[in-house]
């Protein structure tokens, strides 16, 4: 499978939104109006917003994406989005700001935060996630960053809650746990 990975900007914002509004959920319609803003909001905005399909975050994705706040990246396969991460900043996440448990002292480090995975679900197990990671370490160690920061739940057992990323993923790009926390690990890649 030939798969082009590209980095999220406003002229693929109609790709993107394609594929929240058609395949990203196409198997789980409780997650179906994400569109990935949530770790950009604080909880305060976060409960605000409605959930399902009539959620307003489609309209947040879109002015996240045309002021550059949302990033992250698109797999492609045969010209259509067959895959999604949300990575950034980690200063730019209202949302690991808010969470006290996930911040360290040290502010003096660049360190990009990948929050989230979707692939879309006949594409699931393919290795496009391997494939986005890979591309994220390449771009983030070009760009000076000094860590790469992953949120990976323990014990995950149901499909759907591996949006954060499985362990093993991780583990095999060499990043190592920085912090242990009861529902979830700090991993780490030193760039």
């Amino acid at each position: 499978m030939n798969i082009v990975i590209k980095k999220l900007s406003p002229n693929l914002l109609k790709d993107f939104l394609f594929f929240f509004d058609n395949i990203a959920f196409a198997d789980h319609k409780d997650w179906s109006g994400c569109y990935c803003v949530e770790p950009h909001l604080c909880q305060a905005a976060e409960s605000e917003l409605p959930k399902g399909i009539e959620s307003n975050c489609r309209q947040i994705a879109i002015e996240f994406i045309n002021s550059g706040k949302l990033k992250g990246y698109l797999a492609y396969c045969d010209n259509e989005v067959v895959g999604w991460v949300n990575a950034n900043d980690k200063n730019n996440y209202e949302k690991l700001q808010a969470q006290k448990e996930l911040l360290t002292d040290e502010d003096n480090k660049k360190i990009k935060s990948i929050m989230c995975f979707i692939v879309a679900p006949k594409h699931r197990r393919k290795g496009i996630a391997s494939q986005l990671l890979m591309q994220i370490c390449d771009d983030s160690k070009s760009e000076n960053y000094d860590f790469i920061e992953v949120y990976p739940y323990r014990g995950v057992s149901e499909e759907f809650h591996y949006f954060c990323g499985p362990i093993e993923m991780y583990k095999k790009n060499e990043f190592q746990i920085y912090k242990d926390l009861n529902d979830k690990f700090i991993m780490r890649k030193c760039l």
